[in-house]
C-alpha cells in the first residue's frame, strides 16, 4: 500500500510543541509493504513551520535547527530503507495543481500535495487538516484526529 503523508504528519512527529504520539505511530507503520509517500515540498514546509514556532517564541531557533537536522536525517534514513519515497516536484505537477485550486479553492501547498498523491497513485492520504475533505476517488483520506483512526488505518494496511 502507498500512503501519502501530508506535511502536518511530519510536523506533529517532529515539532517539540506538538503531541507526537499518533504521528510517531504512523511513521512506525511504514515498511516495504506500506510505503510512505511525500514530496520535496514537505521539506520546505517543515522549514517554514519550525521558523514560525521560533517567531512565536514557542521554541528557540537553536532547537528548531536541531529538529530540522533530525527530521532531515530521519527522512534520509526512511528513504534509504524504502519506507518513504520523497517525490520531486515538477513544473507539470505545479501546473496540474491549478485544477485543484480553482475546483476546490485549495491553498497552493494542499493542491500540490493532492496532485502528487494522485500522480503517485497512493491508496490513502493522511492529514491532520480537518478542512481537507476532497473526493479523491479511490484515495481514502484519513485524519489522525479521528478517534477511530488507528483501527481504520490498520484495516487499510491489511
Amino acid at each position: 500500500m502507498k500512503i501519502y503523508l501530508d506535511t502536518n504528519i511530519f510536523y506533529n512527529a517532529y515539532c517539540p510543541v506538538e503531541n507526537n504520539e499518533v504521528a510517531d505511530w504512523i511513521l512506525s507503520q511504514l515498511d516495504l509493504q506500506n510505503q510512505g509517500i511525500t514530496s520535496e515540498w514537505t521539506i520546505l514546509e517543515m522549514f517554514r513551520a519550525l521558523k514560525k514556532q521560533v517567531n512565536l517564541k514557542t521554541i528557540a531557533e537553536k532547537d528548531a535547527k536541531t529538529v530540522i537536522d533530525f527530521f532531515l536525517s530521519e527522512m534520509g534514513e526512511m528513504s534509504d530503507t524504502d519506507h518513504l519515497q520523497i517525490l520531486p516536484i515538477t513544473r507539470s505537477m505545479i501546473i496540474s495543481s491549478r485544477k485543484h485550486i480553482f475546483t476546490h479553492n485549495l491553498y497552493a501547498a494542499d493542491a500540490l500535495h493532492t496532485t502528487v498523491a494522485i500522480s503517485a497513485q497512493v491508496d490513502c492520504f493522511l492529514t491532520f487538516d480537518g478542512d481537507f475533505k476532497l473526493d479523491l476517488g479511490n484515495i481514502k483520506i484519513l485524519n489522525p484526529v479521528d478517534p477511530e483512526f488507528k483501527a481504520k488505518f490498520k484495516r487499510y494496511l491489511s
